[in-house]
Order: structure tokens, then C-alpha cells, then sequence
């Protein structure tokens, strides 16, 4: 790559790269590179910096090796390059950041009640949370989108599997802001104690009130498989907060930026409605879930000197695969900008692959899909109201605010 060429791309470490829109113009420039882009980073790296990954075919393959390319380190930067002493480490417990076979039996656990069969059941009680979210903002004329339904619904939503109280639910969903926040500067001291305080809520009030009054729910689960030694104390409170955090954070973007775009773009809007009408809201659903990828990247840290598409990389390397850039690579997906919920192409990354595929990626699409139906029933019409918000990350695809007004 040329040094002027090289200038013009964006730093991946700095959230400003992203404050306007996604760099798809840089990612379709490094894509059409021999090798891998060298993104330079002072911290949450071992070699001074990170390849980024961004090619379909190439992030496939790392992610069939986690032997070879790790998620202990840590599963995004910059919470990446962790001690290997758990004592050191405050997410050495979390499921993100274990590789088989560790990973696989915790997942087994969280499976049984996560998995899509037991998801479809869900349906009655989400379609509730989503009615009542609905029949709060048909009372209101103008309102922030993000605020009252992209943050809402997911929030209640974890919340209720989790077996979360009524009246806990805002604390846990505010702390769990925090931590996200927290792991975003890469500071392990800030990162530990926004998680610690929601573990001591589980610790001491959740886990304990499930173990005395179990109920259908992940908690409940979680409590009784540590109770018969499935799994440890850490791994199972570790859980939990991943379920929280991660449950909401990419659902809240994926609902958000997909009424952006239904709002910005008449071509969008106009192919939804049809696409659900002659597909169904499933295919829509997955076509949205391509085109934003909430989650940006996950990381690897590579455990040997080794060659992954071309590219030479070194042990303790850290590979940063950009699902965003590979969910629009050219050679796998025909017209890879375009919105078309009718393609043929609909295995995507937004949820990664192999062993780490995200657990929750039924329940996300169950939350947009009955939202898209209720909001159907009540012919609910909005226009913008604002200018629309992103958020302040270099991993999450975030929108903050979005003004909206019925229309």
C-alpha cells in the first residue's frame, strides 16, 4: 500500500473515524489489498497494533481455528491483551473470552435456555413489552425513537428472561451503559467495578431469590448449574452480565439504525413493506441485521507464528474482524450496499461464526420481527424530527438519538 494511500485511511482507534458514518469506502479499500490492513493502537495490543480482518472468506477461517486464534486475550478491543492470571483479569470468567472446550461446556448450559426452539416461545410475553412500548408512544406527538423504543424493548426484554424484578430493571440496564462505556476506554480498574456491581446485585440479591423461588427463567438456570457444580460461581455471574450487556446494547442498534433507515431512505421503507408483505418479516429482519451489524468487530489474538489469508502474523498478534466490512465483501454478496431483503446471498457475519456465533441471535431477530408486526397493525407512520445522533464508539455501529414525530 502506498504511503498516501495509507493517509487517507481512517484510524480504527479513534472514534471520530465513525462519528459521522461507518468507513464502508476505507474497508472496501483494504478488502481489495493483498494481506490484512496494519491499524497501529497503544493499547490493548501486544505487537504495537492490529490487522484488520475484512474479508468474508478470511474471518470464516479464523474463527473455525480458535486454537490458533484465541479469545482469551479478550473479545474486543481495546479489552484485548488481558493478564492470563484471572486474579488480574476481571473478565477471565466472561463466555466471550473462553475457548473450547471450556467455552463449549458453558455454552451447552446457557443453551438450554437460549436456544431458537425455546426462543419461538417467547413470542407472547416480548409481543407484550412491545405492545405496551407502542401503546405509551402513540400517546405522544414528537419523541426521541431511541429513548422510548430502541432502548425500552431489548432492556425488558433481557430483563424478563433474566427474571429480573420490576422495579430493578432501570438500575441493571443503567449499569450495564456503564461497563459498556467502561471497556470502550480499555481501563481494566473502571472496567471491574462497573461489572462488580452488577455481579454483587446477582451475588446478592438475584441468584439467591431464584435458588429460594425458582421461576422459568435464565437465572434460575444459571443458579442451579452452579449449585450442581456445572459451572463456577464466576463463570456463571459472568454469564448473566454478558446475557445483559450484550442483549441489549446490539439490539438497541439494530432497532434503532433500522428505523433511521426506514426513515432516510423512501427506497427502504418502500422495500420493507413489500418485502414483508411477499417474504415475510424474517427476511426483512436478516436483511436489516447484514446491513448494520451492530457489533462492528470481535478479536483474536493469535497463539502461533502463522499465514491466514495471505497474510503473515505473528504470535500475540491481534486480529480484529470487521464483520460490518465483511457483511458488504463483493465477492460474496451481489450489490452489497444495496437494501434488498429479496437476495439469495443470507449467510451473513452480524453474529460471527463457529464456536462464538452469538447465542442471542434468535431473540434479536424475535424483537425486531414483532415490532415490525405490531407497528404494521396500528399503521404507525413517524417522520424525523431531528437530526439523528451516532454514538461515540470504534465497536459498536451506536445511534444515540433519534427525533422522530408522527407523521
Amino acid at each position: 500500500m502506498s504511503t498516501t494511500a495509507q493517509a487517507l485511511l481512517p484510524d480504527l482507534t479513534d472514534p471520530a473515524s465513525f462519528q459521522d458514518a461507518v468507513p464502508f469506502g476505507a474497508f472496501d479499500y483494504m478488502r481489495s489489498q493483498p494481506g490484512f490492513y496494519w491499524q497501529a493502537a497503544s493499547i490493548g495490543v501486544a505487537n504495537g497494533g492490529f490487522w484488520a480482518v475484512t474479508r468474508f472468506q478470511d474471518i470464516l477461517d479464523i474463527e473455525a481455528r480458535p486454537d490458533l486464534f484465541s479469545s482469551v486475550p479478550g473479545a474486543a478491543w481495546p479489552g484485548t491483551n488481558l493478564p492470563a492470571d484471572p486474579q488480574l483479569n476481571p473478565t477471565a470468567d466472561l463466555l466471550m473470552h473462553m475457548d473450547p472446550p471450556r467455552h463449549s461446556s458453558m455454552r451447552r448450559v446457557a443453551a438450554k435456555a437460549f436456544g431458537p426452539r425455546v426462543v419461538k416461545n417467547f413470542d407472547p410475553w416480548v409481543r407484550e413489552i412491545v405492545v405496551e412500548t407502542l401503546d405509551h408512544i402513540g400517546t405522544l406527538t414528537s419523541f426521541d425513537y431511541i429513548t422510548e423504543v430502541a432502548r425500552v424493548v431489548p432492556a425488558l426484554v433481557i430483563a424478563q428472561i433474566q427474571g429480573v424484578p420490576r422495579e430493578h430493571r432501570q438500575w441493571i440496564v443503567d449499569r450495564t451503559i456503564d461497563a459498556f462505556a467502561a471497556q470502550g476506554t480499555g481501563d481494566l480498574a473502571q472496567t471491574a467495578e462497573a461489572i462488580e456491581k452488577v455481579v454483587a446485585y446477582y451475588r446478592e440479591e438475584l441468584v439467591p431469590l431464584k435458588l429460594r423461588e425458582p421461576q422459568d427463567d435464565m437465572t434460575t438456570v444459571i443458579a442451579h448449574a452452579i449449585e450442581r457444580g456445572d459451572v463456577t460461581i464466576g463463570e456463571g455471574y459472568s454469564f448473566l452480565n454478558l446475557l445483559q450487556g450484550a442483549g441489549f446494547e446490539t439490539t438497541h442498534t439494530l432497532i434503532g439504525q433500522s428505523m433511521r433507515m426506514l426513515l432516510e431512505d423512501p427506497e427502504v421503507a418502500e422495500k420493507t413493506v413489500r418485502g414483508i408483505d411477499e417474504l415475510g418479516p424474517d427476511k426483512v429482519v436478516d436483511e436489516f441485521l447484514r446491513i448494520i451489524t451492530p457489533a462492528m468487530f470481535m478479536s483474536r489474538t493469535a497463539t502461533a507464528d502463522t499465514v491466514v489469508g495471505g497474510q503473515e502474523v505473528r504470535k500475540n498478534d491481534l486480529l480484529n474482524l470487521y464483520f460490518i466490512a465483511a457483511n458488504r465483501d463483493e465477492t460474496v454478496f451481489d450489490r452489497p450496499d444495496e437494501f434488498d431483503p429479496w437476495r439469495t446471498e443470507t449467510a451473513s457475519l452480524t453474529f460471527g461464526s463457529g464456536a462464538h456465533r452469538c447465542i442471542g441471535n434468535a431473540l434479536a431477530k424475535l424483537e425486531l420481527r414483532i415490532l415490525f408486526e405490531e407497528m404494521s397493525k396500528r399503521g404507525f407512520s413517524l417522520r424525523l424530527d431531528g437530526e439523528p445522533q451516532r454514538g461515540w464508539s470504534v465497536f459498536i455501529n451506536q445511534i444515540q438519538s433519534l427525533p422522530v414525530a408522527r407523521a
